[in-house]
């Protein structure tokens, strides 16, 4: 039993630090990234039409925005760092 809350812990701290770095590198993203990955995260969805509107960017635009900025995300040092923590334990 004390094993299993101990892995508890450590998951809760490492989930902790992930969502922290997430908040921290979105916060860099500049803001038209920032709008784009909100409004597609949202619960509800946001239709692609109501994205288009409120961004003023064409429907067809969406993705290969969307893709940019992700990958400006995945190079944010913070992430980076923890892409590779998670290759290194292999998960």
């Amino acid at each position: 039993m004390p094993d299993e809350q101990i892995q508890t812990a450590e998951h809760g701290v490492i989930v902790a630090e992930r969502n922290a770095a997430l908040r921290e590198a979105v916060a860099r993203l500049p803001p038209g990234c920032q709008r784009l990955l909100t409004l597609l995260i949202a619960d509800p969805p946001v239709p692609y039409t109501e994205i288009s509107a409120r961004l003023g960017i064409a429907i067809g635009s969406i993705g290969p925005n969307r893709r940019r900025c992700l990958d400006k995300l995945r190079r944010d040092p913070a992430i980076a760092s923890l892409i590779n923590a998670e290759a290194t334990r292999g998960n």
